[in-house]
């Protein structure tokens, strides 16, 4: 899918942003707290919506288009439960006993014709009146076996959030590789599925050696030192080998003679594998969300990082947030949008409308010392 358009409202927290307008890499940057991280969360909660989630006193304006070209507006708005202020939330209460909030309103809008039409008197698909289903599930959640909404459905299984202000944790696989190949047997199968970057990597490693080879070599560009990759998998001797069997990025370094598994690579590292890996892997029609992009990377892998998010992978989308100097001056300036915030109301500024200068140096200096980004919060 590709997002088009974005409009969020959160009445509950007192705090909505402006329509934003992305483009296939859409780059946000403002001061710290301005609420970039905001939108990326906001566009994420979206996601949930459209699985089944019901999030409380939100509202929402969104249009995308799906890989099989049709423009969709999507509407809706849960209402506001508001919390009695003077007992304290129960934290052990479950989530089967809290109360969810309900749709106040939803329309869709495919190819400018209307086909959900919902409130809380009636719900219309396609103009037929449905009957009585629940009201805390978003018409996506509920119509999804229906081919039309499928479509839609399916789109949002797409959206992935980068959170690397996170860290880097250590992961181990599991899944039996071997087994994982006789379901998986091509490359395009491989993307397609709902597997880990891990154990794409790990399949791709064996089935499609060109690709994996391309995405070693892109890794050795950014850490010379290192001379050769294997991914397989690494049982445990003393154990049954039918409890465990971990599968295992290894890296061999120049005039080190143990091969080193990913747990005890840095996590700079073994990000910046993930990175290229799912350059590589992800499906086409993907929305990447990147908040932070450069946390726990070095300058090397900025520098081939950034390089690889301006250039086309697969019909993929990015949208990411970034402090750091050299990324927004080596993303083109006519992906920026400059994110302000004055108390509650977010609003982002596309960077082109600005006189800039026309040096990659001379627009990022004006950037950075433009109002809308040095006063980014009022």
């Amino acid at each position: 899918m590709k997002l088009i358009s974005f409009q969020y409202t959160n009445n509950e927290q007192e705090w909505e942003f402006e329509k934003i307008n992305f483009f296939d890499l859409t780059l946000l940057v403002g001061v710290s707290g301005v609420g970039k991280t905001q939108i990326l969360s906001s566009i994420n909660s979206i996601k949930r919506i459209a699985k089944g989630a019901s999030i409380n006193a939100v509202k929402w304006e969104l249009e995308f288009q799906t890989l099989q070209g049709n423009k969709y507006l999507w509407k809706g708005e849960f209402d506001n439960i508001k919390e009695n202020e003077n007992e304290l939330t129960d934290i052990f209460e479950s989530e089967s006993e809290k109360v969810k909030p309900k749709i106040i309103f939803e329309e869709i809008f495919l190819n400018g014709n209307k086909i959900i039409s919902r409130n809380s008197n009636v719900f219309l698909f396609n103009d037929k009146e449905m009957p009585k289903l629940t009201s805390n599930e978003s018409a996506i959640a509920i119509l999804k076996e229906e081919d039309i909404i499928k479509e839609i459905y399916d789109s949002f299984q797409l959206i992935i959030l980068r959170d690397h202000t996170q860290k880097e944790g250590i992961r181990f696989s599991r899944l039996s590789i071997e087994k994982l190949k006789k379901k998986y047997t091509t490359f395009e199968e491989i993307k397609e599925s709902d597997l880990d970057t891990l154990n794409k990597l790990a399949l791709v490693y064996d089935l499609s050696k060109s690709t994996f080879e391309i995405i070693k070599d892109r890794f050795i560009e950014v850490f010379p030192q290192v001379e050769d990759i294997k991914i397989e998998p690494v049982k445990d001797n003393e154990l049954s080998n039918l409890l465990f069997e971990a599968t295992v990025i290894q890296i061999k370094e120049k005039g080190v003679q143990k091969w080193i598994p990913h747990t005890r690579m840095s996590s700079g590292m073994l990000r910046t594998l993930f990175h290229i890996s799912e350059m590589y892997l992800w499906n086409e029609g993907t929305v990447i969300l990147i908040d932070e992009f450069e946390n726990s990377l070095g300058l090397n892998c900025i520098d081939v990082l950034t390089e690889d998010l301006i250039y086309d992978y697969n019909n993929i989308q990015f949208i990411a947030t970034s402090h750091h100097p050299y990324i927004i001056n080596k993303i083109p300036y006519e992906c920026w949008k400059i994110v302000t915030r004055k108390g509650s109301h977010i609003k982002a500024f596309d960077a082109k409308d600005f006189d800039f200068g026309k040096s990659h140096h001379d627009r990022f200096m004006s950037l950075i010392n433009h109002p809308f980004y040095t006063e980014g919060i009022s």
